[in-house]
């Protein structure tokens, strides 16, 4: 369980009230950690050294599990690629079933019919057009 302590006016989530700034799970190297002060916009993972007790990152910066609690909210573990592989299924279940018709959608005989008709819409008054020309024109 994931407990909840008030810093100041943001609330921060740990796996445990009395370890504040420890990970659950102190044998796994990393966990993802978010930020307290852009409201955990950006998650980024930091590595746990169980032996010193402290946050590590990327950079190679050190932090303790007090600084931890006050910067940052604890979201979990990072999973390793066994996990995310046990975790995603199978490609036939991934299969996306069929989408359906939409409702405004036309028919395709109705749409022939309807490209057909504004054709020959438009053919009849071109010739329309043409013998009007031809009769204001006059005989040459």
């Amino acid at each position: 369980m994931i407990s909840q302590t008030v810093r100041g006016n943001a609330m921060t989530a740990w796996p445990d009230a009395t370890r504040l700034g420890e990970p659950a799970d102190a044998s796994r190297p990393w966990h993802w950690l978010a930020r307290l002060d852009d409201g955990g916009q950006a998650p980024l993972p930091l590595g746990w050294n169980a032996a010193a007790r402290q946050w590590l990152s990327w950079d190679g910066s050190a932090l303790s599990p007090a600084e931890a609690a006050r910067r940052f909210q604890y979201l979990g573990p990072a999973l390793t690629p066994a996990e995310v592989a046990a975790a995603v299924p199978e490609p036939a279940a991934m299969e996306p079933a069929a989408p359906p018709m939409p409702l405004d959608m036309v028919p395709r005989r109705a749409a022939m019919r309807n490209h057909i008709l504004i054709f020959l819409g438009t053919l009849v008054s071109v010739i329309f057009l043409a013998e009007k020309i031809v009769q204001w024109r006059g005989p040459h």
